[in-house]
């Protein structure tokens, strides 16, 4: 937020719309870091590819290149429309919305930098990103945005969510949104499997309850990554059905796609607390989606779909595809393609150190399970919707700087999550240092305000591009655009505001 001095502000009557919303501008560029880098690490000294030659183990052999690899990908269906109201607009909300995180076996939280794709967004979309998190976790019918995204961004921010949380087990792939005159999006409708939260929550919970306690009793991050992965390739199988893109058609069916196994992957990542996202892209042609995960500061791709060929008989493991790099996936691996884009914005994995070949030595294979008797954390609670924030964790994983969003142009305004606006303007909960300031945005402080001579204060909010004003006098409050052209004032009996 910064504060800049406006002249010939024209302060009259308070009348009753909503604040019309601008538009954004958020593209990703054309080329992004990970093309580049990629474009470099693909030449080696020779002038030929430096990926190197996928060797797989296990009893099954050495891969020849007879097996057939999975796909799968709905990279899910987005439909807007334009909404009923065209000049609908959104508004500050003074509802606080904070981030959902999962918790880890031992019902511990997980640390609030964990996720991969929210690290990536701007600040702005992260509030986007924590409101349909909290819309989809509460299988909201409707969420009103009060948040502002454009219509072309909602994509990256909606799809940002559903590849960080595995746990939405009741999230289908395709979303319907509606947007104003300005392209800012109003509301978006979610699109859900039949059945409730707690019967999912429920019927995962009994399925790999005693999978994620095995994991939890192991002594170190890699043995618990090759046990998922053994769980996962010794337990599915490939096939395709009504719920293929949720963990929960993997880990209670037993059967699923790529897209149901790198979300089992990752949620049984995350309840023991190792970062780990899903990737979407392209694999032999088709839409594609594997993992990727942090290890000690280090970042490594894992595609369990291929490495449980179809048809793999059980007690068979493949390591192809095991901690690998990007540069040695890219053999047949590409991220990117419609919303998939967003899987340009993580890291690179370029790490070794935990490499089936490196670790393993090549030579330990599938995990005997029968050897592993894990107990249960005793103060596990299995609570995946707690929303307390926990910083008792340094992360050393959100060193990213793949930020391919431009936020620079934010306008917009914002809007409840409903439109009552009983209570709008309570701000009992702001402490000592609470008052019309800090009415609209609880952050902002008196200070924030610049005072004019002619009797009212104002301030530039760069997130919206509005410059709101105050009236004390008047006990007004209003809305301008920067260009000065159009100002709203805001209604104290509705909460609603009109274009003067």
């Amino acid at each position: 937020m910064k504060k800049r001095k406006f002249l010939a502000l024209l302060l009259s009557g308070v009348l009753s719309m909503t604040l019309l919303g601008g538009c954004l501008d958020d593209e990703l560029d054309e080329e992004t870091e990970y093309e580049e880098e990629l474009d470099s690490e693909d030449e080696a000294d020779d002038g030929s590819s430096g990926s190197a030659d996928l060797q797989a183990y296990g009893e099954a052999g050495v891969d020849d290149g007879s097996l057939q690899l999975g796909s799968g990908l709905d990279v899910g269906e987005m439909t807007m429309e334009l909404d009923a109201n065209p000049t609908r607009a959104v508004r500050r909300s003074v509802t606080p919305i904070n981030q959902t995180v999962n918790t880890m076996l031992d019902g511990t939280p997980l640390p609030e930098n964990f996720y991969l794709y929210r690290s990536a967004l701007p600040s702005e979309y992260q509030k986007a990103y924590d409101q349909i998190c909290k819309g989809l976790m509460n299988e909201d019918s409707s969420i009103v945005m009060s948040v502002p995204v454009s219509k072309d961004d909602l994509c990256y921010v909606y799809f940002s969510v559903t590849c960080d949380h595995p746990e939405l087990f009741w999230v289908g792939p395709n979303v319907n949104f509606n947007y104003n005159s300005n392209g800012i999006v109003t509301e978006v409708f979610p699109q859900y499997y039949q059945g409730s939260p707690s019967s999912y929550n429920a019927e995962v919970e009994s399925s790999v309850g005693q999978a994620l306690a095995d994991m939890w009793s192991l002594g170190s991050d890699i043995e618990k990554v090759k046990y998922a992965h053994d769980y996962l390739t010794n337990t599915i199988d490939y096939t395709h059905n009504d719920m293929d893109q949720s963990a929960y058609s993997g880990f209670v069916w037993k059967q699923t796609v790529c897209a149901g196994y790198s979300r089992c992957f990752a949620y049984m990542m995350h309840k023991n607390g190792i970062p780990c996202a899903v990737l979407s892209g392209w694999a032999n042609n088709e839409a594609h989606m594997w993992n990727l995960l942090v290890l000690d500061g280090e970042y490594y791709v894992m595609d369990v779909t291929w490495d449980d060929p179809i048809g793999n008989p059980a007690n068979t493991y493949y390591y192809s595809y095991f901690n690998i790099t990007d540069n040695e996936i890219a053999k047949n691996h590409s991220r990117g393609g419609t919303c998939a884009d967003i899987s340009l914005g993580l890291p690179l994995a370029s790490g070794t150190a935990y490499s089936f070949q490196n670790y393993f030595d090549g030579s330990a294979y599938g995990t005997n399970f029968d050897a592993i008797d894990g107990q249960t954390p005793a103060q596990a609670d299995y609570d995946d919707y707690d929303d307390q924030d926990s910083d008792e964790y340094d992360s050393d994983y959100d060193d990213s700087d793949y930020d391919d969003y431009d936020d620079s142009d934010d306008q917009g305004g914002y809007d409840d999550y409903d439109d009552d606006s009983s209570g709008y303007y309570e701000y009992s909960d702001y402490g000592d240092d609470s008052g019309w300031w800090n009415m609209l945005d609880s952050s902002w402080s008196q200070d924030d305000w610049t005072y004019d001579d002619e009797g009212y204060w104002y301030i530039y909010d760069e997130d919206t591009g509005f410059v709101y004003l105050y009236v004390e006098e008047e006990e007004a409050f209003g809305a301008m655009t920067e260009d000065q052209e159009t100002i709203y004032w805001l209604d104290n009996d509705t909460g609603e505001w009109v274009e003067q």
